[in-house]
């Protein structure tokens, strides 16, 4: 019996010893929000577009996700992460199932990652950052931050055929992450960093490139991120052959409020006769009032004047306020309102309001 106990004691300290060297975590989110909209027709990213029902969805997107860390010694680790996305009005999840992220790296304390797998585009970073909506809910500038670069209907553009006649999804990047990606993120230098990445094509469709520079000490944040198509040859492909976006950001907390400032520029078609260059703007701003968060933003883009009325931002100026406020029940838990107003010219203003909460673990 003493023999047994001391065995299960020797077992139990090795145990420990390796639980102590590595981990796995489990974490997650469920947001949602009972929305309404005016059905206005103007462009109003994320909103509830010319429906006046009442609808619930979430603003941010929920999601079960597992993050790893082995330390290897010496300085070196070794991670994971995979995140489910899903619905959770209805319980739907997402195709593909690890749609947030998957992927495997390698670290070392002074060089700095080497990461496989989907993961979000260096460009994303400077833009995400920037919106005081972090790209969720009615309020959000969102993905018309990216100035109309792999809108809805370029990325459709990416999608190509086997040699069975099978229609394959090799589009290289949703948008904002990216498949099949081999990136690089330096270590923090004075709170200077780095990111470069590309997502391989797989001889399918041509490769997706970017990197981005982001600087964020005391009260200043600044970035440039840059991406790129390239080889995109298949008859499918062609127009997004050269697509390119730049984006730049900066931010300064002054404790009372952080103002945002954030500028994206894109070439859309580049692989056509008629290539598109269309301009983004935002003015954003953050404030602590009342024991929770004051959130505004106000953007417009500016497309390209040969812009054709087939492409989703149909040859008009198009701008958005958004209007927010978040208030934390526990470290936890947060209520939230926000509302989201989209002007277009020739289009009604299209207003949609959202009241929510969002619960993490």
């Amino acid at each position: 019996m003493k023999k047994s106990l001391l065995a299960l004691a020797v077992l139990g300290a090795f145990a420990g010893a390796a639980s102590a060297q590595s981990s796995v975590t489990i974490y997650g989110s469920l947001d949602l929000a009972v929305t309404k909209g005016n059905g206005g027709t103007a462009p109003n990213n994320s909103a509830n577009g010319t429906s006046k029902a009442w609808i619930e969805k979430q603003s941010n997107g929920s999601r079960l996700g597992f993050r790893g860390n082995e330390d290897l010694g010496g300085g070196l680790s070794a991670q994971f992460q995979i995140e489910h996305r899903f619905t959770p009005d209805d319980g739907a999840a997402a195709n593909p199932f690890w749609a947030g992220r998957s992927y495997v790296q390698l670290s070392s304390a002074s060089a700095g990652r080497v990461y496989l797998g989907r993961e979000y585009t260096p460009a994303f970073w400077p833009a995400v950052k920037s919106d005081p909506f972090g790209w969720d809910g009615v309020a959000q500038a969102g993905s018309t931050m990216w100035a109309g670069f792999l809108s809805p209907a370029n990325v459709s553009t990416l999608t190509t055929v086997n040699s069975s006649g099978a229609v394959v999804s090799a589009n290289p990047s949703s948008g904002v992450r990216t498949s099949n990606t081999v990136g690089y993120k330096s270590p923090n230098i004075s709170g200077l960093t780095a990111n470069l990445a590309v997502a391989l094509g797989e001889g399918v469709v041509g490769r997706d490139a970017g990197f981005n520079i982001e600087y964020g000490a005391g009260p200043i944040y600044a970035a440039l991120g840059y991406e790129k198509i390239s080889k995109a040859g298949a008859a499918s492909t062609v127009a997004n052959d050269g697509n390119s976006l730049v984006n730049f950001a900066f931010h300064y907390d002054l404790g009372v409020v952080k103002p945002i400032l954030y500028y994206a520029r894109a070439k859309i078609n580049a692989g056509t006769a008629v290539s598109l260059t269309n301009k983004y703007w935002m003015l954003g701003a953050l404030a602590p009032i009342g024991g929770g968060t004051l959130k505004a933003a106000y953007g417009r883009l500016q497309p390209d004047a040969n812009t054709p009325a087939s492409t989703p931002w149909a040859n008009q100026n198009q701008s958005k306020l958004g209007l927010g406020y978040d208030y934390p029940l526990s470290k936890r838990t947060n209520v939230y309102g926000d509302v989201g107003m989209g002007r277009a010219n020739n289009a009604s203003n299209n207003t949609t309001w959202a009241l929510g909460v969002k619960h993490t673990f």
